[in-house]
């Protein structure tokens, strides 16, 4: 995560210009998986989601730059895009790691690229329905399956803000047709997130550009009305 690569994204329309919430991103491996570090502007605690291949370093270096704690290491879903600095940074930062117990067999790294990744180890669980205290930030947590078993969301309702993994992404929707996924889940969270989801929330996704529900809702609506994932636009 160098000054090239970091896009710092803070606040939202009404979030305080001094002490707005902070987000910093970068694109890690060679599936530009986005590692997100993200803290309220005003207290120490931080979180850090999917921490990508090669992320932990950088990472490491922009808690120290922003003068930060990482309170805790969060997984969106465990394919090993997004799991695979896991390890490395939890020895350099001490930070606990959540994951859905879904997708919790996925930390052992197993996979089918040839790559070796240190095994991890969850020791708190990200459950539907509860909730992630960063500082002053509270994520809902949105169980989300159709991309993965265990696949999450984490919903910041006060500043309007979604990150929403491979499940929702500017344009399109997660895979389904990897290891654990389910095109009916995916249908079914789609649906979930056009319903509850206010239209101008900005979703920050796994992979690529933000976006927001507002510029996803005509196709994320057709698929809940038709009951079967389309393509997009």
């Amino acid at each position: 995560m160098t000054d090239d690569a970091i896009i710092t994204r803070s606040g939202g329309p009404s979030a305080d210009p001094v002490h707005g919430v902070r987000i910093e991103v970068g694109p890690f491996g060679p599936w530009q998986t986005n590692a997100y570090l993200v803290w309220d502007g005003r207290s120490a605690d931080a979180l850090v989601l999917d921490p990508g291949m090669g992320a932990a370093e950088p990472l490491m270096e922009r808690v120290a730059t922003n003068q930060l704690k990482l309170h805790l290491v969060a997984n969106s879903h465990g394919h090993i895009d997004h799991i695979f600095d896991n390890a490395p940074l939890i020895r350099a930062s001490g930070a606990p790691l959540a994951i859905h117990p879904d997708d919790a067999y996925r930390l052992e790294g197993t996979n089918n690229y040839g790559f070796e990744i240190e095994r991890s180890v969850a020791t708190q669980d990200l459950h539907e329905g509860e909730q992630l205290a960063i500082g002053d930030l509270t994520f809902d947590i949105m169980h989300a399956p159709g991309h993965s078993e265990g696949s999450v969301c984490l919903y910041e309702e006060r500043l309007g803000l979604l990150l929403s993994g491979d499940v929702l992404f500017a344009g399109s929707y997660g895979r389904t047709d990897l290891a654990g996924g389910n095109d009916e889940q995916m249908v079914a969270s789609l649906a979930r997130l056009a319903r509850e989801i206010p239209a101008p929330v900005r979703v920050l996704p796994g992979h690529g550009p933000e976006t927001t529900i507002e510029r996803e809702l005509p196709w994320m609506r057709r698929i809940a009305e038709g009951g079967r994932l389309l393509r997009p636009g």
